[in-house]
């Protein structure tokens, strides 16, 4: 098996080695004694490997008919370099990780290279070539992440690319990256796909003496198995490494409904007031992607009147709209696993062992509703999973978010205390797909154009909800309040941590009767307007209104109660990174 010549491979099997170490000396700094040791025995390995590739293909590792393993050598090379001199602030780490994926790579693309050239199929080559062009992806993410944002890749944007849906990515591409951008970039990755393949082609020019059966087979095994510890290195690199992170948290989760209902029963309520005595209706709303930095509502120097109802709702005494309300993170699935539940990022309570708030309407004596307009209910997805707890679950994906209200006429019962609680698309890339072409108020081709006529859409869904509630359901509360904020430039995502994509807009209104039957919660909540929150806190500021306060009840992050008590130097947004009392607009306010 083992070919007469062996100096050869040996010496190209020490250059591989040198080249090894050369990369990690190059990029490592203060890396201790033991960290370079590991990396000298593993990189050993690792030349071995080589060299017993070398002898299965009997062919020299740098030869030109290897020219596509090569490439993709010096690609993930190259990934370890960028990362050190570019993306770093210094050399604090080893890329052990980059140089092995590209070494041991290399090594097992030779062996696949050389078993379709002995199989002489052009079909083989082409699953390897694209196999070996997805390999070369994960550095592209990172470097246009990082192009982008100017920070690497984190592990909440990967649990949201999880998550996500096609409908959703295709929107983000067409309003973040354009459709020009998006031509370019295909091109770009059909012409790298054609070149990849274009080299793995030299291989099947030269396929040498013929191969019997047997060695066949042991040079495919060789190839697997070198590739099991790239594959492994892979589900630890990056963004692929958090992406595998976010699928292993996915399906931890999937556990919450089988917990939660098993905690169901040990909820005990602690306050017997009811909110009204007559049949009556809760309105939660949460949007989406709704800044208050470009709503009228908020900011005068907004050229679009794109809020006029939230803008009469200020001066209306039924209604009490929050100034300071920040969310908890710029990201759908981590805020409102926050904001459902009793988790927060001030108590870090395990999710799997959070209360959520539809069992405490439920257990309040409340018909719950879950209506949403983003599709089927994710298994994956934490708060969809809440919202599964719900009596009554309408998942759909109309064009419009006033479908909800369609649904919503159709399923409420007017003559049971209701709990109901409607996510919409609100204010969600791309912007001009979230209002019907009719209802276009402002007729700019540009993007803040479209983005406020999104919010002028979402405000006129709310009046609505409010007037068919007010007419129709006894409705007592109505809460609003987006998931999350947005930047017109780069989204949502949490890298550039800007804080207009957590400065969001708040809302409460409160019936007759409830404003009869809590004259104190009322007080508190018209001299909080003010008060700076997050929320996070929304949870237990619910179970407050409903007085629905239990043994999964903490008064402190409750707006509403007697002892909530954050200011904005204890709040935290961005998750635990930044604080509210470091928002710029705070430090350049009068």
């Amino acid at each position: 098996m083992f070919c007469i010549i062996k100096k050869e491979y040996l010496l190209h099997s020490l250059l591989v080695l040198v080249l090894m170490n050369l990369v990690c000396w190059t990029t490592n700094g203060e890396i201790s004694e033991i960290g370079i040791e590991l990396f000298l025995r593993k990189s050993a390995v690792c030349a071995i490997a080589v060299y017993v590739m070398q002898c299965l293909v009997k062919r020299p590792f740098f030869s030109r008919r290897w020219t596509a393993p090569l490439l993709f050598m010096g690609w993930w090379y190259l990934f370890a370099f960028v990362k050190c001199f570019v993306f770093s602030s210094g050399h604090s780490d080893l890329y052990e990780n980059e140089i092995f994926i590209g070494t041991y790579g290399a090594a097992a693309l030779i062996g696949l290279h050389c078993f379709c050239a002995a199989k002489e199929s052009r079909a083989a080559l082409f699953l390897v070539s694209l196999f070996e062009w997805l390999l070369c992806i994960p550095p592209v993410v990172t470097y246009v992440h990082q192009m982008i944002y100017g920070r690497p890749v984190v592990f909440e944007e990967m649990r949201a690319v999880y998550n996500t849906s096609f409908r959703e990515t295709y929107e983000w591409f067409i309003t973040y990256v354009g459709p020009v951008n998006m031509l370019v970039m295909a091109a770009v990755l059909a012409l790298t796909m054609y070149l990849i393949q274009y080299a793995g082609r030299l291989a099947l020019k030269d396929t040498g003496e013929p191969m019997t059966a047997g060695r066949k087979c042991i040079i495919l095994l060789a190839a697997l198995g070198a590739l099991y510890y790239p594959a492994d290195l892979l589900q630890r690199t990056d963004c692929t490494g958090y992406f595998a992170k976010a699928v292993e948290y996915s399906l931890e989760v999937k556990k919450y409904s089988k917990t939660i209902a098993d905690r169901y029963e040990h909820i005990k309520l602690t306050n017997s007031a009811e909110v009204g005595s007559t049949p009556h209706t809760v309105i939660m709303v949460i949007g989406e992607s709704s800044g208050r930095d470009y709503m009228r509502a908020y900011n005068n120097d907004v050229p679009y009147d794109n809020t006029p109802w939230l803008s009469q709702c200020k001066n209306d005494s039924s209604f009490i709209v929050f100034n300071n309300a920040y969310a908890c993170y710029s990201l759908t699935q981590q805020v409102l696993e926050n904001v459902l539940t009793e988790r927060s990022y001030y108590n870090n309570k395990a999710f799997l062992e959070s209360m959520n708030i539809l069992d405490i309407a439920k257990k309040k004596g409340y018909k719950t509703y879950w209506i949403t307009n983003l599709g089927g209910i994710n298994s994956a997805s934490s708060f969809a999973l809440v919202a599964s707890r719900a009596d009554v679950v309408k998942a759909q994906a109309a064009p419009y978010d006033e479908s909800m209200l369609d649904y919503m006429k159709e399923v409420v019962d007017p003559n049971t205390h209701n709990f109901i609680v409607l996510h919409g698309n609100g204010s969600h890339a791309a912007y001009k797909s979230r209002y019907p072409e009719d209802r276009e108020v402002f007729k700019e081709h540009t993007v803040e154009a479209e983005y406020s006529n999104s919010l002028r859409y979402v405000d006129d869904f709310l009046k609505k909800v409010y007037e068919y509630g007010k007419d129709n359901l006894n409705l007592q509360v109505m809460l609003y309040y987006p998931d999350h904020g947005e930047n017109l430039k780069t989204g949502h995502g949490p890298s550039d941590l800007s804080f207009d994509k957590v400065r969001i807009a708040m809302l409460m209104y409160f019936g007759e009767d409830y404003r009869k039957r809590n004259p104190e919660r009322i007080k508190r909540l018209v001299s909080r307007r003010d008060t700076f929150f997050t929320n996070d806190m929304m949870y237990n500021t619910v179970s407050g209104i409903l007085n629905a306060e239990s043994n999964f009840y903490d008064g402190a992050e409750d707006i509403s109660g007697e002892n909530y008590r954050f200011t904005p130097e204890e709040l935290w947004t961005f998750a635990h990174e930044v604080k509210v009392s470091d928002d710029p607009f705070l430090k350049n306010r009068p």
